[in-house]
């Protein structure tokens, strides 16, 4: 079996991945640092191998000499994501008494003015939402996956690491586990479409019975990124949707839809899992007598949605006057 594990021709940057790698950095965060670290290695040395004493005597001057000759090829947020690799390496130095101090504290970041997160109307993830066939297989799990995405706010590899077993159905809750381990609320919707998958749809597109996995791909194991984005594009087009589409995008429109309906941006980074809890405390929130009412409320599919409520209440009026016009309605 091949490694596939960053490499380097660079000794210093080797054992810095290396202990990220200990530290259970991702393939695609570690391979992120390896392209920048190497990127200053390679300035810094001229190509050849740098050594531990050409560190020990970097100065705040050195580092600015490097961000200007970024700013010929790259924008100032690229830019800031170089100083922070290359701050992430120096303090492992630092820390290890190999260097006196770090250069890259007294280096000014350039300013990065973010770009408004690009989202979804809610017309539009109803629409989305809407496309999945619940007649196949497919389109319950496909169902599933975009209303819990939807509901619950997750990050795609959170839902594609997602296990039955982390599933609280009868709590309308979910365990989202990682670094940021959390339970977050689910909506009625999501708890109905999941319900339905798991009785009717998941165990057809399993390869091995007992594997705990939520959502099998085409080949019967865990679905893959890539198949995950085959899926929402293939939904999107059928929606009409025309703009580009990905998880993030879903994730943007959940977090934007529920503080246009006034949930408070606290609960929204507890649900994002942004906001560092001990383990003692991680599921404090659950326990706050307003939380699943206010989720509920502020969510678009939440059953005490203002436009909800109005769409049941014009329902049963109809309703009403189908039974009047019939005379099916019972006499007082």
């Amino acid at each position: 079996m091949t490694d596939s594990s960053p490499q380097t021709s660079q000794p210093l940057l080797q054992e810095f991945l290396n202990l990220l790698r200990e530290k259970k950095y991702s393939e695609n965060s570690l391979q992120s640092h390896r392209l920048d670290l190497q990127k200053y290695l390679d300035w810094l040395g001229d190509g050849g191998e740098v050594r531990l004493e050409q560190l020990q005597v970097l100065k705040p001057a050195d580092i600015q000499d490097y961000v200007e000759y970024l700013y010929q090829d790259y924008k100032p947020s690229t830019i800031a994501r170089h100083l922070s690799s290359l701050k992430l390496f120096l303090n492992d130095l630092e820390l290890s008494g190999k260097i006196r101090t770090n250069p890259v504290h007294r280096v000014r970041y350039p300013e990065v003015i973010a770009d408004a997160p690009q989202t979804l109307s809610a017309d539009e993830v109803i629409k989305l939402l809407e496309t999945p066939d619940p007649a196949h297989y497919l389109g319950l799990r496909d169902r599933a996956i975009l209303e819990l995405l939807y509901s619950s706010g997750l990050k795609v590899k959170e839902l594609l690491n997602m296990n039955v077993e982390d599933l609280f159905l009868n709590m309308s809750f979910l365990k989202v586990r990682g670094k940021r381990e959390r339970m977050v609320p689910m909506t009625d919707k999501a708890v109905e479409a999941l319900e339905e998958y798991l009785q009717s749809a998941r165990e057809q597109r399993l390869l091995n019975k007992s594997d705990p996995c939520l959502f099998p791909g085409r080949n019967g194991t865990r679905m893959s990124r890539m198949g995950f984005w085959v899926m929402i594009r293939k939904h999107a087009k059928k929606a009409g949707i025309e703009n580009p589409i990905n998880g993030r995008i879903l994730r943007h429109s959940f977090a934007a839809h529920l503080l246009e309906n006034g949930m408070d941006l606290p609960d929204i980074q507890d649900l994002f899992g942004y906001v560092s809890l001990d383990s003692t405390l991680q599921y404090a929130h659950i326990n706050r007598p307003d939380y699943f009412e206010v989720f509920q409320r502020c969510h678009p599919m939440g059953k005490d949605y203002p436009f909800n409520e109005e769409k049941e209440a014009t329902e049963d009026h109809d309703l009403e006057e189908q039974e009047v016009s019939s005379g099916l309605k019972s006499e007082d």
